[in-house]
């Protein structure tokens, strides 16, 4: 079964108040940390294609496709519907959403959670570190219609809470991997934490 990841990159940073996925962590732009993880995963499947959702970022190589969202700064739906667009309906496939904030993400978790998903008899997949539910969620491909029908800023955690008996959760152990990065203070604690350990 071919999973289509899409690396929404194409947010506003409205709440971060400057261009957040070019800004420096540790040396390296935030986007590229997520770019970095999804590469060594295709190292190691070869049923996945990378969609990436951006107006900063072009990317094409192989598996890996950056389309742009001239609506995204109407809200994430417009970004989902920008990679919607560009899936090959007519074959078997699910849908995993990656948001490009998430530094600590490790392509072993994405490895992992997309085989656990496949073995199960769920239709949505969402991490998850003790009671705290994050990125990134894969849907199956009969929730296509109700993800392109988002509105607005509405995104697929809309659908996860309208079918929470559909829904598995991948439990990790590093609650590092669900962190992401919304608020100036949020960059700061985490290279605050970077300096101490």
């Amino acid at each position: 079964m071919k999973t289509y990841i899409i690396y929404l990159a194409a947010g506003n940073s409205r709440r971060f108040k400057e261009d957040k996925l070019h800004t420096l962590f540790k040396g390296k732009e935030l986007y590229l940390y997520g770019i970095d993880t999804l590469k060594q995963l295709l190292k190691h499947r070869n049923d996945i294609e990378i969609i990436i959702v951006s107006n900063t970022i072009d990317i094409q190589e192989k598996y890996i496709h950056s389309y742009k969202s001239p609506l995204s700064e109407r809200g994430i739906s417009y970004s989902i519907k920008a990679a919607l667009e560009h899936i090959n309906q007519q074959k078997d496939y699910q849908m995993m959403f990656m948001v490009a904030d998430q530094p600590y993400l490790s392509y072993q978790t994405l490895n992992k959670m997309i085989d656990t998903f496949n073995q199960s008899s769920y239709s949505i997949c969402s991490l998850m570190f003790k009671d705290r539910v994050g990125n990134p969620v894969i849907f199956s491909k009969g929730y296509f219609n109700e993800l392109y029908s988002l509105k607005e800023d509405q995104g697929g955690r809309e659908i996860v809470n309208k079918y929470p008996q559909e829904c598995f959760y991948f439990i990790i152990e590093n609650e590092k991997e669900l962190y992401d990065i919304d608020y100036q203070s949020d960059l700061q604690k985490l290279i605050k934490e970077e300096k101490y350990d």
